[in-house]
C-alpha cells in the first residue's frame, strides 16, 4: 500500500536541532506530552541512570465505549526521546472517566518501570467491576513481562481500589489494595507479591485485616525481603503490620501509626503520604484536623522514633499552621529534613514557605518555626514541596508560588539551596519563567551528583491542552536549562503519515509522496 508523509519543518537545519540534548534557554522547557491532548493523573519517575518515565491517562472511545488510554514516554538521560513524539499507548480499555487514588508507576530495583492499568477488562459489559492490570517496561520502552499480570486472581471487583506499589530487596514488587471479602459483606485490605519475572509468590491475595480496610493503603520495603503495610481501621486510624515473602505475620499484632484526625474529615486520600524511612522504618505525613503538618516516625521493628508517638510532631510552631510536610531522610548526618507550606491563620493572613530539622529523637534543630525560604505574606500562594540532596553535602528545597490569589495568576518554580545548619546558600530561584498556571509538580532524586529532572503540566497559548512539561535543573543553582523540545519552536519537526485514502498509518514509508515545505518529491 502507498503512503504519503506530510512535514512542516525547516528543512535540513531543523533535523540537525530537533537531535539537540539540553537547551540553556530556560524559557524553552521540554514538552513531553502532545499539545491537543488532554489527560488524567500524570506521573514521572526517574531512575538511578537518570532515565525519566512519564505516565498518563487519556480519555478515549473504543467501538463506541468510554475508555481510558494509558500512556508512556521516556527520556534518556541526556534528554532524548525514547518512543517518538507521542510516545506509546500502554492499553486502551473500557474505563471511567474520572479516576481514585492509585499508584500508577514505581521503579523496581534494576531501575526498570512497573506499571498498573486501572480498568474494566475482568468486567461484564453492564458491570463495573475493576482490575489491576500490571506491565513492566525496561529503561528502552520494551515490555518485558510477555502479558501483564491482573491482580486479584485476575477477578473484577466493584470495589478493588487504592493501589500502593513497591519494590522488593528479591527484585520483584508488592501491591496492596483494597477489595470486596470473600463472602461479599464487608471491604479487606489484600497484600500480594510478584517476583521480578512477574510471577505470584502465594496462590491467592493475602487478607492483612478480615474485618478492615481503606481506600488508600500503603505499602513500602521494610528491607530483609519483608514489606509493611499500613492501613486505615473503622475508626480511621492507619495501623501498620508486616509481612516476610512467604506471607506470614512477622509483628504479633498491628501497631497504630496515626490516629489524630485528618485536615477534610474522612476524605483522607490528599492529606496523607508515606515515605521511605532509615533502615526500613517509614514517615507519615499528614495535614491533621487542625491544618497542622505532623510527622510520625516509625521504625523498621514497629517503634515510634519520636515521643510523639502516633499523634505525629508538629512541624511547625505556635503561630503559624502548615501543610502535609514532604520529608527527607539525610543518612549522612543521620537527620531529618522537612519542608512545608506555611500559613497564617486559615490561610486568611498569607502563604510561605519553612523547613525544619529533626533528630531521629523527633527534637527539633531549627526553632520552634523553623527556617523560612519564603516570608508569608498575602497575595501569594506557595505549595508542593520537595526537599532533595544537593552538590557538596547541601540540600535543595523546591517549591511552587503562585504571585496572587485570583484565577489564573501565574505560578513559578523554585530551587533554594540551604545547608545543613540551616543557612539559605542560594535564595529561591525560579526555573520555569513562563507565566502559565502551573500543576502537578513533581522533582526526580539528584542525578549524577549535579542535577535534578522537575517536571509539571501547563497550558500555553499555543496549545489546545495542557501539556506536560520538563526542565533540567543544576544542582548548585548556577544554571537552570531546559531540555529537547517539542513542537514548541519553529525548528521542531511534526509529520504523520497516512494512506491515499486519508487514514492514518504507523510504520515505514518505503513508497508514497513527500511534501515538504510546499514541493512535491515521490519516493519510488
Amino acid at each position: 500500500m502507498k503512503h504519503f508523509l506530510l512535514t512542516f519543518a525547516l528543512l535540513l537545519p531543523a533535523a540537525f536541532t530537533a537531535q539537540a540534548q539540553w537547551s540553556d534557554d530556560p524559557a524553552v522547557n521540554n514538552r513531553i506530552s502532545p499539545s491537543n491532548l488532554g489527560f488524567y493523573d500524570p506521573c514521572y519517575l526517574t531512575n538511578q541512570d537518570g532515565v525519566t518515565f512519564y505516565h498518563y491517562l487519556v480519555p478515549n472511545q473504543k467501538d463506541g465505549v468510554d475508555c481510558m488510554q494509558s500512556r508512556l514516554q521516556i527520556y534518556d538521560a541526556q534528554g532524548k526521546r525514547q518512543l517518538g513524539a507521542s510516545g506509546v499507548v500502554v492499553c486502551n480499555e473500557r474505563n471511567i472517566t474520572w479516576t481514585k487514588f492509585n499508584d500508577y508507576v514505581i521503579l523496581d530495583n534494576d531501575g526498570n518501570l512497573i506499571l498498573s492499568a486501572y480498568d474494566l477488562r475482568q468486567s461484564a459489559a453492564d458491570k463495573y467491576d475493576f482490575s489491576f492490570a500490571i506491565y513492566k517496561y525496561s529503561p528502552k520502552g520494551e515490555m518485558l513481562w510477555s502479558e501483564p499480570v491482573i491482580l486479584n486472581e485476575g477477578r473484577g471487583d466493584a470495589h478493588c481500589m487504592g493501589l500502593s506499589m513497591c519494590a522488593t530487596d528479591d527484585g520483584g514488587t508488592a501491591y496492596v489494595y483494597s477489595a470486596t471479602s470473600a463472602d461479599g459483606t464487608h471491604l479487606v485490605t489484600h497484600l500480594e507479591r510478584l517476583d521480578k519475572d512477574g510471577k505470584t509468590l502465594w496462590d491467592e491475595p493475602l487478607v492483612v485485616e478480615p474485618d478492615m480496610a481503606t481506600n488508600r493503603p500503603f505499602v513500602v520495603n521494610n528491607t530483609q525481603n519483608e514489606v509493611m503495610v499500613l492501613y486505615a481501621d473503622a475508626d480511621v486510624q492507619y495501623n501498620a503490620r508486616v509481612f516476610d515473602a512467604e506471607g506470614h505475620d512477622v509483628w504479633e499484632e498491628s501497631v497504630p501509626v496515626y490516629s489524630g484526625g485528618y485536615s477534610d474529615g474522612i476524605k483522607i486520600y490528599p492529606s496523607v503520604s508515606v515515605e521511605p524511612g532509615p533502615d526500613g522504618g517509614v514517615f507519615f505525613c499528614v495535614m491533621d484536623g487542625g491544618w497542622e503538618g505532623r510527622l510520625v516516625y516509625l521504625t523498621k521493628d514497629g517503634q515510634y522514633g519520636f515521643p510523639t508517638a502516633n499523634l505525629g510532631t508538629k512541624v511547625a510552631g505556635p503561630d503559624y499552621q502548615s501543610t502535609m510536610p514532604a520529608v527527607y531522610y539525610n543518612p549522612a548526618d543521620q537527620m531529618i529534613y522537612t519542608a512545608f507550606a506555611n500559613m497564617a491563620a486559615y490561610g486568611q493572613n498569607g502563604y510561605g514557605l519553612y523547613a525544619q530539622k529533626f533528630t531521629l529523637g523527633g527534637q527539633r534543630q531549627w526553632g520552634d518555626d523553623g527556617i523560612c525560604i519564603e516570608e508569608t505574606a498575602t497575595g501569594q500562594q506557595t505549595g508542593h514541596p520537595f526537599v532533595r540532596p544537593s552538590a557538596d553535602g547541601r540540600l535543595a528545597i523546591f517549591h511552587q508560588k503562585q504571585t496572587g490569589t485570583a484565577y489564573g495568576s501565574p505560578v513559578g518554580s523554585y530551587i533554594t539551596l540551604i545547608d545543613t545548619e540551616g543557612n539559605i546558600v542560594a535564595e529561591p530561584q525560579n526555573f520555569t519563567t513562563s507565566a502559565g498556571v502551573k500543576n502537578n509538580f513533581g522533582v526526580s532524586p539528584l542525578i549524577g551528583g549535579n542535577h535534578y529532572i522537575a517536571s509539571w503540566t501547563e497550558k500555553r497559548a499555543n496549545s489546545t491542552a495542557e501539556c506536560i512539561f520538563s526542565q533540567y535543573v543544576s544542582a548548585d543553582g548556577s544554571t537552570v536549562n531546559g531540555i529537547e523540545t517539542i513542537g514548541c519552536t519553529p525548528s521542531a519537526i511534526r509529520h504523520s503519515v497516512f494512506d491515499l485514502q486519508g487514514r492514518s498509518m504507523d510504520g515505514e514509508l518505503k513508497k508514497g509522496i513527500y511534501v515538504i515545505d510546499g514541493k512535491k518529491f515521490i519516493k519510488q
